[in-house]
């Protein structure tokens, strides 16, 4: 059962590095990008899915659970944030979905400050507990103020957010790919940590820039 979910979990890894990088490229909205969409998702669902599973019974890690709800939910609120376009039409697991993300974050953030304390002084899992802490629980803690609020300045939000939610699967997916290849980076090992921070690094801004261009171009065609 294992080896049935690590073979399942890298084959479906590949397969969403590929498709993410087609769908960022393809042209948004036709149906060969829906498609792939789809397939993007349920392979993420799996992804997502054996790693809580091998995670659990095998090979446990607290700091890797947290990325993997991390990933569950960028790919969740992408996905539902389609279905929602209307202030005040999230459902209840909206709620508790964001809630248990932001259980999560927090308490990750928290361990982090704990570790530092504890080690008094640098140490790079506590950073890396830091920053994904507050990636994961901001992430959350801001969707749970929206449906509270339920107000909107930009009615493009909902492209906005499903750009940078999908995004951000993408980003944690190749995050995990580093990771796990590290040796080929840095065959010593001294900074293998930093794999865990360069997608995030890198990839945010190209999300951001790729977000605010199309949703321009869909002002300026609908201006005309």
């Amino acid at each position: 059962m294992e080896k049935l979910l690590i073979y399942s979990h890298v084959f479906c890894g590949v397969l969403v590095l590929a498709l993410g990088m087609v769908n960022l490229l393809n042209r948004k909205g036709t149906a060969s990008h829906l498609l792939i969409g789809k397939i993007y998702v349920a392979a993420m669902w799996w992804i997502c899915l054996s790693a809580i599973f091998i995670i659990s019974f095998y090979r446990f890690s607290g700091f890797l659970m947290v990325i993997a709800v991390l990933t569950f939910y960028s790919t969740f609120v992408g996905v539902r944030v389609l279905r929602r376009k209307k202030p005040g039409t999230e459902q209840l697991y909206d709620w508790l979905v964001a809630g248990l993300t932001a259980v999560f974050g927090v308490s990750l953030f928290g361990y982090g400050l704990y570790y530092f304390y504890i080690k008094g002084g640098f140490h790079a899992f506590a950073l890396l507990c830091v920053i994904f802490g507050f990636i994961t629980g901001n992430a959350a803690l801001r969707d749970i103020q929206f449906f509270i609020k339920r107000h909107l300045t930009d009615k493009q939000w909902w492209l906005r957010q499903h750009i940078g939610a999908m995004g951000g699967s993408y980003i944690a997916a190749t995050t995990a790919a580093a990771v796990q290849n590290g040796h080929v980076f840095f065959p010593d090992g001294d900074f293998t940590w930093t794999l865990w921070l360069l997608p995030t690094i890198i990839g945010s801004p190209i999300i951001s820039l790729a977000s605010k261009n199309y949703r321009k171009r869909l002002a300026l065609k609908s201006a005309r």
